[in-house]
Parts: structure tokens; C-alpha cells; sequence
């Protein structure tokens, strides 16, 4: 069990009548599970919101049977001061008016990972983090466990409350967990560790939450802080930004990549998915075995693999598992296909990196891209020049919202390199798709791979994704 040096909560039992403010309840698992927690424990719990009753009811229907106090579509400065404790839940700034209320009172601030790690029974963490492939990695793992009978769970910031399975875990349990850099930050008290940790990139995002690239890596880097020489990192050989810490750190080190040889790792040689430890060097699949495509999946798949080597699965589970995975929802999944034009669902897709290297994972087929949103801060002149010289794109829709700078900056750039019939708005997901069908023949590809955040017209990038996929049903 890792120990807070709070010292707050040793034990459950400490829990029972502690005042508890939770800042942020939301609809995608933010709060609910670290709620349910509390109020079971016995806490005198406040939940608090900024969304109002109506949008939160989904969320609030799961706590019914829970005595807890609702304060919704504000906050109250007294319930971050008349408190024993203060959970910022995701979505929360650091900088929060009423966070920095409580500082002032010396509220403590923790998050659901940070109470978790106090009472987690696990000594076998499988860790995850990075920018973008972490919940493709942290899943395509687990299911490679699972196929090869080991007891394994999976939770964290995909979406799986760690409350939710802190029941089911025992001190043997390989515990799959994927967590995000804010996340890390909020558990800078316990010295995390995972006996095994997986780095699968560091590039730019989240830039409207950190105030440079360099604080937002550094966030990031927190997950090798702790490591020592029993336990395996491993890390993406082909990330400029995650290979420079190799050097710095004392734990096993193994690499994944798909540009070079790596000689205790796994590595892409032509056509082949390799394993090399020593001199035992394997090959485990080849690409034409694989249902994901795109070369950022080809780099998921090596590090999860890589995992499955240092603990031993046979290279026949590994194999038969890798070439049945079709993938994780809104992660470039193949939702449906009319007439011979196949629709892809990339809604995870919130920076011009991950749009980018969709992209480039298509084949050579007509494109027509639905895409813009809300800027992170983030870059997007590759992107840019990307799509204007690639000839695949027959057509661009452009979400339309007050809120949208990406939207707007995306049109000022390429309206030059397009035709105007070619360049539509939608104010909607329906009309993005009746002006992506419209126009579509056998053989075309729609892709909603956005490249911004959805905040505005849409609640989240899953709800954005779930309408891309109930608008393609409607289709169908």
C-alpha cells in the first residue's frame, strides 16, 4: 500500500464522518466512482458542480441511494472552507478560485488517484502515461492478460473509476492502470512507482492547462521519478522527448519503436513485429496480421507486446491477441459503411498530432475530413500544410460555434488551397454528416478526426463521438 504523507486516512474506518468537499461530479466517471467511495465510507459529503441538475443526471442517478449534499450550477466559497478535505476532480484548473480558497483556509486538496493509492492492495502495477496511445496500450494489455488466464484489472483515465474495482483487487492482482499527467501531478505525495511503466510519447497538448511545452512534459516525466533498478521501464525509442530521459534513469530499460533495431525491445522490421532480448531476437506477428492500421497503432502494439514479453505470456497468446484486436471505440474505429464508403470515428483526436497521424494511417482513397473546435494552445501549421498538399482530401467540413477558434484559423489557412464548394460549415453533427454523405461515392472515406477540443457543441469528445455514431446509424 503507498502512503500519503498526509497521513489523512489510514484506514477506511478514518473516513466515517469527515467532512469531504468533491469539486466536479461530471458525466464521463470524473467523480462518480470516488463519490460512491465516500458515501459508503460514511462521509459528510458535498458534491459540487458547475453544470446544473438537469445536465448532470445521469451521474446523479447512480448516487440516489446516497445522504449527499448537491451544490450545482455553482460553487460555495464555505463548502472549500468549512471542510476536512477538498477532491479536485479532472476538468478542475489548478488555479480555481475556490481551490485557492481552500489553500488559504489550509484545506488539504486531493484527487480520486491520490485517496486510491492510500488503500490499493496491488504490489503488481502495470502504469501507463503519455500523450496519446496510453488507453489503446493500457486496453490492448489487459486483454493479453486476460486471454492468457492471468488475474489482471483495468482502470484509470480511460474512463474506469479506480473505485469502481478497488473492491476486486487482492496484493496479487496485476492492476492495469492508465493515468494522465494531471493525474501524476496529484500524486506527487506518495513517490509513485509501478513495478512495471510504459512512456508512449511526450508531444505537445494540454497547452491551455500548462503554461509551456516544457512544464507540460515535466508533468509527464513524473511517472520515471520514482523508479529504481527492479522495475522495467518501457519507453518509445522513436519520441525525441521520452528517448532523452534514457539516460537518466536506473530501472530496466526496454524500447518499442518502429524506425530502428532495439536491442532488448520490440522493434517494426519491413513487414515484421520483432521481440529482442540478448541474443533471443523473435518475430511475434507481421502487419499484414494486423487489423489496426497507421503507424502510431503499429508503436501501441509493440509497447503493449513488450509488456506481455517481460512478463512472460506465451508468444501464441500474444499473437492470437493482437491479431483479433480491432481497437478501442473513437480511437480511428471503423464505424460503418454505406454504398462503399466506410466512416471512421476519431473523436479522440483533440490535437493536430493525433488528426496528422490519422491521416497518414489511411490508405490511398478520397478523404472527406469533418474536423475543428476549440484550441489547447497548440500548433497547428504541420497539420495545415499536410492537408493542403494532400490530394486524397476531396472535402473539408468545418464545425461552426462561437467558441470555435480552430475552426476559424483551419478556414483563414486553407481556403487558399481548396475550392470553395469544398470547404462547408455545419452547426451540428447530423448536418456535418448529411454535407460529408452528400458527396460521397464508393470508395471514400468520411474521417471525424477533429484536432481540437469539443467543449461548446458538445459536452466532451465522447459525446462528440457517440453523435458522430448514432448520426452514421441513422445512415445505415
Amino acid at each position: 500500500m503507498f502512503k500519503d504523507q498526509s497521513g489523512m486516512f489510514k484506514k477506511i474506518e478514518d473516513i466515517k464522518n469527515k467532512k469531504i468537499t468533491i469539486m466536479g461530479l461530471g458525466l464521463n466517471q470524473g467523480g462518480l466512482g470516488i463519490s460512491r467511495f465516500f458515501a459508503k465510507a460514511g462521509a459528510k459529503l458535498v458534491v459540487t458542480d458547475l453544470k446544473t441538475e438537469q445536465e448532470l443526471k445521469p451521474s446523479l442517478e447512480k448516487l440516489k441511494e446516497f445522504d449527499i449534499r448537491y451544490v450545482l450550477g455553482k460553487h460555495d466559497e464555505k463548502d472549500f472552507i468549512e471542510t476536512d478535505l477538498v477532491i479536485q476532480n479532472p476538468a478542475i484548473p489548478d488555479n480555481s478560485k475556490h481551490l485557492q480558497i481552500a489553500r488559504k483556509h489550509g484545506i488539504p486538496i486531493k484527487t480520486d488517484l491520490d485517496i486510491f493509492l492510500n488503500f490499493c492492495p496491488s504490489r503488481k502495477i502495470i502504469a501507463i502515461s503519455g500523450t496519446k496511445g496510453k488507453s489503446t496500450v493500457s486496453y490492448l494489455i489487459f486483454k493479453i492478460f486476460q486471454n492468457a488466464g492471468v488475474h489482471s484489472i483495468l482502470a484509470g483515465n480511460m474512463g474506469i473509476s479506480v473505485f469502481n474495482v478497488l473492491e476486486k483487487l487482492t496484493p496479487s492482482t496485476h492492476l492495469i492502470l492508465e493515468i494522465s499527467s494531471w493525474q501524476l501531478e496529484g500524486i506527487k505525495d506518495h513517490k509513485f512507482r509501478a513495478n512495471t511503466t510504459v512512456l508512449t510519447n511526450i508531444i505537445p497538448d494540454h497547452l491551455d492547462r500548462y503554461d509551456s511545452f516544457k512544464n507540460y512534459a515535466e508533468a509527464e516525466k513524473l511517472i520515471l521519478k520514482y523508479l529504481d533498478s527492479k522495475d522495467h521501464l518501457i519507453i518509445n525509442f522513436d519520441n525525441r522527448e521520452v528517448y532523452k530521459e534514457t539516460q537518466k534513469i536506473s530501472s530496466c530499460i526496454y524500447g518499442f519503436s518502429t524506425q530502428k533495431k532495439v536491442k532488448v525491445g520490440s522493434y517494426l522490421r519491413k513487414n515484421e513485429l520483432r521481440y529482442s532480448s540478448g541474443e533471443y531476437d523473435v518475430c511475434f506477428a507481421k502487419i499484414s496480421d494486423l487489423l489496426l492500421v497507421g503507424r502510431h497503432h503499429l508503436e501501441n502494439i509493440l509497447a503493449a507486446c513488450t509488456v506481455a514479453f517481460i512478463h512472460r505470456i506465451p508468444i501464441k497468446i500474444i499473437t492470437q491477441t493482437i491479431s483479433r484486436f480491432s481497437g478501442i471505440p473513437y480511437r480511428l474505429e471503423l464505424v460503418g459503411e454505406k454504398n462503399g464508403v466506410k466512416f471512421y470515428n476519431d473523436t479522440c483526436a483533440t490535437t493536430p498530432e493525433a488528426t496528422l497521424a490519422a491521416l497518414q494511417s489511411l490508405p490511398d482513397q478520397p478523404i472527406i475530413l469533418i474536423i475543428g473546435g476549440k484550441n489547447k494552445k497548440l500548433v497547428y501549421d504541420k497539420m495545415i500544410e499536410a492537408i493542403s498538399k494532400d490530394r486524397r482530401i476531396k472535402k473539408i467540413v468545418l464545425f461552426r460555434h462561437p467558441n470555435y477558434d480552430v475552426t476559424t484559423f483551419l478556414y483563414s489557412r486553407l481556403k487558399n488551397s481548396f475550392e470553395s464548394k469544398k470547404i462547408v460549415f455545419a452547426n451540428n453533427m447530423a448536418e456535418a454528416i448529411q454535407s460529408a454523405d452528400i458527396t460521397a461515392k464508393s470508395g471514400d472515406i468520411i474521417l471525424l478526426s477533429p484536432a481540437a477540443a469539443s467543449f461548446g457543441m458538445f459536452k466532451n469528445e465522447f459525446d462528440r463521438g457517440d453523435q458522430f455514431n448514432n448520426a452514421v446509424k441513422n445512415l445505415l
